[in-house]
C-alpha cells in the first residue's frame, strides 16, 4: 500500500463516515492531553474521495486534534481508488499495533473482512493480520457489532459474555435482551445465574401463557429490584426464589412444608434428615454424625423418639408431590 505524508485541512476530513471505525474507544480527553504536551506521534491514515477525506485509521487522533482547535493535522493520504481491502487490513493492523483488541473491534474488523473475501480466504487474512482466525468463534464473533449498541455496551463492561449477548438475541426472549442485560448488570450475575434466570423466564412465560417482558417488567420484579434495604446478592437471592416458585410452584409449597415441618421435629444436631432430590421421590435419608459412643447413644435415642413422632410421619406419609 502506497501512501504520501501530507498536512490536510481537518475541515475537508469527514469524521461522519466510519466505513473503516474499528475503535471503540470514545473518550479522547487523555490523548488530547497527550498530543497537546508531546505532539502527533502517530500519524492518522485518510484515503483521498472525490470531496475531502475519509479516516482509515486514526478517528480519536483526528477528533483530539480538532478538539484542540488545530486546523491542520499531518496524516498518510492513500489516492483514491485503492484496493479496499488493502484499506481495511491496513486499519486494522495499525488498531491492533496500539492495543489488544476488544470483542466489539474484532468483530468490525471480521464485518469489514468477510465482505471482501471469501471463507477460504478469510481464514487466511485473519491469520495474516493476527487475528483468532477459528472460523467457527469468528462466525459467533462477527455478529457482535450488529447487536443493539447497548448490549455491546454490556460486552465490553464486561457484564454479558459473548455467549450471552448471542443468548439474549434470540426470539424466544421476545425482544427482552436490553432488560435482561440491565438487570445482569445491575446484580453482578455470573454466566451460570444468567443462565438460570433465562430458562426460568422462558419455562415461567410458556407454562403461564404470558410474554416474557410481562414477567421481568412486572411490578413483583421491579419491587425487588427497587428495593433499597436490600444489596446485590440479597437482591439475586429474592429473584431466584420468586422465578423458582412460580416456575415450580408445587416443590417450592412441598420445600416450605418440609422446613416447617422439621423445625416441629427438633432434631438433634448431629442428624440430618434430606428428603427426595425435587420433592420427586418417596425415598428419606438420614444422616448421623458422632464422634463417641455416648454421643451415638444420644442419637439413637432421638432416632427412636423421631419413630413415634407423628410429625415425621406426616412428613413421610403426605409428600405433597404425590
Amino acid at each position: 500500500m502506497i501512501w504520501k505524508d501530507e498536512i490536510i485541512h481537518l475541515s475537508s476530513v469527514d469524521i461522519e463516515d466510519h466505513t473503516f471505525r474499528i475503535t471503540t474507544e470514545e473518550n479522547i480527553k487523555s490523548l488530547s492531553t497527550s498530543i497537546r504536551s508531546t505532539g502527533l506521534i502517530n500519524l492518522p491514515i485518510v484515503i483521498r474521495k472525490k470531496s475531502g477525506f475519509s479516516i482509515i485509521s486514526g478517528f480519536r487522533r483526528i477528533r483530539a486534534a480538532v478538539n484542540l482547535g488545530w486546523t491542520e493535522i499531518s496524516a498518510r493520504v492513500i489516492e483514491s481508488g485503492a484496493d479496499r481491502l488493502e484499506c481495511v487490513k491496513l486499519a486494522i493492523a495499525d488498531n491492533s499495533l496500539q492495543k489488544s483488541l476488544n470483542l466489539i473491534e474484532l468483530s468490525r474488523c471480521y464485518k469489514m473482512l468477510s465482505g471482501l473475501c471469501g471463507t477460504k480466504d478469510l481464514h487466511a487474512v485473519a491469520s495474516q493480520l493476527g487475528l483468532p482466525d477459528n472460523l467457527e468463534l469468528a462466525g459467533k464473533i462477527i455478529r457482535l457489532c450488529d447487536l443493539p449498541e447497548q448490549l455491546q455496551k454490556y460486552i465490553l463492561s464486561g457484564s454479558v459474555s459473548m455467549a450471552m449477548a448471542l443468548e439474549l438475541v434470540k426470539p424466544e426472549y421476545d425482544q427482552s435482551g436490553i432488560r435482561f442485560a440491565e438487570i445482569f448488570d445491575s446484580l453482578k450475575l455470573s454466566l451460570n445465574k444468567q443462565r438460570e434466570f433465562l430458562t426460568f423466564s422462558h419455562e415461567i412465560s410458556i407454562r403461564e401463557g404470558i410474554s416474557i417482558p410481562e414477567l421481568i417488567n412486572g411490578a413483583d420484579f421491579e419491587n425487588i429490584l427497587s428495593d433499597e434495604n436490600s444489596d446485590r446478592n440479597l437482591k439475586t437471592n429474592k429473584i431466584r426464589q420468586y422465578l423458582k416458585a412460580r416456575r415450580f410452584p408445587v416443590i417450592v409449597r412441598a420445600e416450605d412444608n418440609f422446613r416447617r415441618n422439621l423445625k416441629k421435629l427438633a432434631i438433634a444436631g448431629g442428624i440430618k434428615l434430606i428428603p427426595p432430590a425435587d420433592f420427586e421421590g418417596n425415598t428419606f435419608i438420614i444422616n448421623m454424625e458422632f464422634k463417641t459412643i455416648s454421643e451415638f447413644d444420644e442419637l439413637t435415642a432421638c432416632l427412636d423418639r423421631l419413630t413415634k413422632d407423628p410429625v415425621l410421619k406426616e412428613i413421610v406419609s403426605k409428600n405433597p408431590i404425590f
